[in-house]
């Protein structure tokens, strides 16, 4: 459960993000300061320099991704670490993507058209990966413990496909069908020629 804290914390950087990528939308990333999105939020730019420490992640942020963790992690308890991952984006970003479908799906095609921000996501994919391998790892029996960075790895770029092609498809397709495909496809490619 999370705390009155925890909550206010997190209405603020959505809010601050809701503010922020109509403003950049409009007039180009490199063209809006954080003083401007703070006025547009209604807030003071010192609080969203404390959320958010770049101004790239004021579009990068994912407010689900408190939501993967747990559920990644009651998943691994009991799952094959590449199916736990699978389920926990698909329970996690599948319904919530397509249940807030204009923004996310304005937020993502924002991130793949504007370079400084794409560049960002990669970054960001490379810590997310790290930290994915931390989590599986934990769960891999001792002589397995070296495929953590490759399960993790195949899984995040499985995520960014089916991402990718939905937002490519202009979200006709749901989001956790397209994961779910993704890691399929994953699954099977020893057997493709």
């Amino acid at each position: 459960m999370t705390s009155l804290r925890q909550r206010n914390r997190h209405n603020a950087m959505r809010a601050a993000q809701r503010a922020a990528l109509p403003l950049f939308r409009e007039r180009g990333f490199d063209n809006v300061t954080v003083d401007e999105v703070a006025a547009e939020a209604g807030m003071a730019a010192s609080t969203i320099y404390r959320h958010f420490t770049t101004k790239e992640a004021l579009v990068l942020w994912d407010e689900h991704d408190v939501a993967i963790d747990d559920a990644l992690a009651q998943r691994l308890k009991h799952q094959p670490p590449l199916e736990a991952i699978r389920d926990a984006f698909v329970e996690t970003l599948g319904g919530r993507y397509d249940a807030d479908l204009e923004f996310q799906l304005a937020r993502i095609k924002f991130i793949y058209a504007a370079e400084a921000l794409h560049a960002a996501a990669v970054e960001a994919d490379f810590a997310s990966r790290d930290e994915l391998s931390g989590a599986v790892r934990h769960f891999l029996s001792r002589r397995n413990r070296d495929a953590a960075p490759i399960i993790a790895g195949a899984a995040m770029l499985a995520l960014d496909v089916a991402i990718e092609r939905w937002a490519a498809g202009d979200a006709k397709r749901p989001l956790s069908a397209l994961i779910r495909e993704a890691f399929d496809t994953l699954a099977h490619l020893e057997a493709l020629t």
